[in-house]
C-alpha cells in the first residue's frame, strides 16, 4: 500500500512539474490557431484588394484562387511555427523535427507558386501580344512560347518542393526539339509551292536580262 502511495505521490509530483510547460504550450497552441486564422484573412483581404485572382487569371476560368492558396499556405506556416513552439516548451524533439520539415516544404511551396504564378503571367501576356500582332502564323507561335515558358516556369519551381527537375528538363529537350523539327518540316511543306512561284519569278527575271 506504501508503495502504491509512493508511486502516485511521484506521479503526481511530476505532473505538477510539467504542468506550467502544458499550459504554456497550450495558450502557443490558442495562440497560433488565433493569429493564423486572423493572418490568413488579411492575406486574403490584401490579394483581394490587389485583385492578384483578375490579373493572373484575366481571361482564363479558373475555379482556384490564388488569394485562397497563398491565404491557405500562410495560415498554415503560422499555425505550424506555434506548434513548434508548444513541442518546444515540452520538450518533444521529434515534432520539432517533424514540423521544421513541414515549414520548409511550405515555405518551399510559397516560393515555388510565385515562380509558377509569375511565369504563367509572362506567358500569357507574351502570347497574348503575339497573336494579336498579326503576324505570319502568330496564333501557333504564341501558343508554343506559352507552352514552353510555362513548362521553364514549373521546372524551375519543383526543386524548391524538393522535387529534382531532371526529368523534366530532359523531357522539355525533348518536346523543344520535336516541336522545332515538327515546325519546320510544316513550314517546308506548306511553303514549297511559295518557293516554287519565288524560284520561277527569280528564273524569268535572269532569262530577261540575258
Amino acid at each position: 500500500m506504501v508503495m502504491i502511495e509512493q508511486a502516485l505521490l511521484t506521479l503526481w509530483n511530476s505532473f505538477l512539474i510539467v504542468l506550467p510547460s502544458i499550459l504554456w504550450a497550450s495558450i502557443a497552441l490558442v495562440v497560433g490557431l488565433v493569429v493564423g486564422k486572423v493572418s490568413g484573412w488579411i492575406i486574403k483581404q490584401f490579394l483581394v484588394r490587389v485583385k492578384l485572382d483578375q490579373y493572373v487569371f484575366e481571361k482564363e476560368k479558373f475555379k482556384m484562387k490564388l488569394s485562397d492558396v497563398f491565404s491557405t499556405l500562410g495560415r498554415w506556416v503560422i499555425y505550424l511555427v506555434f506548434v513548434q513552439v508548444a513541442a518546444g516548451l515540452l520538450g518533444i524533439a521529434t515534432v520539432i523535427n517533424l514540423v521544421n520539415s513541414a515549414i520548409a516544404f511550405l515555405a518551399g511551396a510559397i516560393e515555388a507558386t510565385v515562380i509558377i504564378v509569375i511565369g504563367y503571367s509572362l506567358a500569357y501576356y507574351i502570347k497574348d501580344k503575339v497573336i494579336h500582332s498579326k503576324t505570319f502564323y502568330g496564333d501557333l507561335v504564341g501558343k508554343v512560347i506559352f507552352f514552353l515558358m510555362l513548362y521553364v516556369s514549373i521546372a524551375l519551381a519543383l526543386p524548391f518542393v524538393g522535387i529534382d527537375a531532371t526529368l523534366i528538363n530532359w523531357m522539355l529537350l525533348v518536346i523543344v526539339a520535336s516541336v522545332g523539327v515538327g515546325i519546320a518540316i510544316a513550314l517546308g511543306l506548306g511553303m514549297k509551292d511559295v518557293v516554287k512561284d519565288v524560284a520561277k519569278g527569280y528564273s524569268k527575271k535572269f532569262n530577261k536580262r540575258r
